[in-house]
């Protein structure tokens, strides 16, 4: 599972460069797309008062109906159907309160099932709200774009995410 997010950060690393390595990094992130669908029912299913993620992107509803562990991931991932979100993830920070702004050293990567797939999400933030035992709940917002078509942006409000620190729940 490492080595798989290993390849999905190099996927996204590349789009940055030229047009026949962003080609190959659109191709590679169509392929880890795939990955991420087949791999689904090793993802936590998401429930009204256990894992969950919510957000609206471009101003729609959207809901992950999976996260992926973060002991494998080392990530806030949440999927539904190849579309995704995965936060930054720092144990150590999940503390009420505790605000983080993202940016280059702290990006959030969207993947949509669009002609850009690949999204960096360098402006906004997130925040724990919540901590009842085991479980930190957090709101997040972020503005996505791609060096491709910089002035083209992906707005994701409303963000709301609720894991569970224990090793097993």
């Amino acid at each position: 599972m490492k080595q798989f997010l290993s390849i999905l950060i190099m996927a996204a690393m590349l789009s940055s460069c030229g047009n026949s390595a962003q080609n190959k990094a659109l191709s590679d992130a169509k392929e880890t797309a795939a990955a991420i669908k087949q791999m689904q029912p090793g993802g936590i299913p998401t429930t009204s008062g256990g894992w969950t993620m919510t957000a609206k992107i471009d101003g729609k509803d959207w809901s992950a109906n999976s996260l992926m562990p973060l002991e494998a991931t080392g990530r806030i991932i949440g999927d539904n159907n190849g579309v995704s979100i995965s936060l930054p993830y720092n144990r150590r920070s999940m503390v009420l309160g505790d605000k983080r702004k993202f940016g280059h050293d702290d990006a959030v990567d969207i993947f949509t099932n669009d002609e850009v797939a690949i999204w960096g999400g360098y402006a906004g933030g997130m925040e724990i709200t919540k901590i009842d035992g085991d479980w930190v709940e957090g709101k997040f917002t972020v503005t996505g774009s791609t060096s491709s078509s910089p002035d083209k942006k992906i707005e994701i409000t409303d963000g709301f995410f609720r894991i569970s620190l224990a090793d097993k729940k």
